[in-house]
């Protein structure tokens, strides 16, 4: 009878222990999970800030490519030096705005616009001393009304993550034409 008591007793042992850990976890004593935060709340994308990120979108889509064209066709150095940070910087820009496109469930163009495209082709036959006339001409003028379509962007909106995408590619552009002069 004592074989069979101390069989029992191993047998059920490692449960007891198990029961005991598991009664020590949820105690009454302790206090319960404090509630989680509030979700934060998105502000709604207005018709103007969805008209932003379009013009946004077709900026930095053209002027990447037009940096990926001016690596190979450009005369001066400095400008071919600059398209790679062009291109990097853009395309990081380009991706916080499908970001915050995809979170407002608004789709962005891949391609730019038929007459953004107009001008790529354009440049893609120019090379060297006409090349970088006319993109420095083009860059300069395409940046200078983006500049005001961003202000615009800065004064009105009320969403904060608008905003300072529009700081940060203000900043962006404002360095650019400083170097491209």
């Amino acid at each position: 009878m004592l074989v069979s008591s101390r069989r029992k007793a191993l047998i059920y042992s490692p449960l007891l222990l198990t029961l005991f850990v598991l009664n020590a976890c949820i105690s009454p004593g302790q206090p319960p999970a404090p509630p989680l935060p509030p979700l934060e709340k998105t502000i709604p994308f207005t018709s103007a800030d969805a008209d932003f990120l379009q013009k946004l979108n077709d900026m930095d889509l053209t002027q990447i490519a037009l940096a990926n064209i001016a690596r190979t066709h450009s005369a001066r150095n400095d400008i071919a030096l600059l398209s790679a940070t062009i291109v990097k910087e853009l395309t990081e820009n380009k991706d916080t705005l499908t970001q915050l496109a995809t979170a407002h469930t608004l789709t962005l163009p891949t391609q730019p616009s038929t007459q953004s495209q107009k001008i790529i082709n354009h440049m893609k036959h120019l090379r060297g001393l006409a090349f970088d006339r006319s993109y420095t001409r083009y860059f300069m003028s395409s940046t200078t009304k983006m500049k005001s379509v961003l202000d615009a962007q800065i004064t009105t909106s009320k969403n904060t993550d608008l905003i300072k995408l529009s700081n940060d590619t203000q900043a962006k552009l404002t360095a650019y034409q400083a170097q491209i002069k």
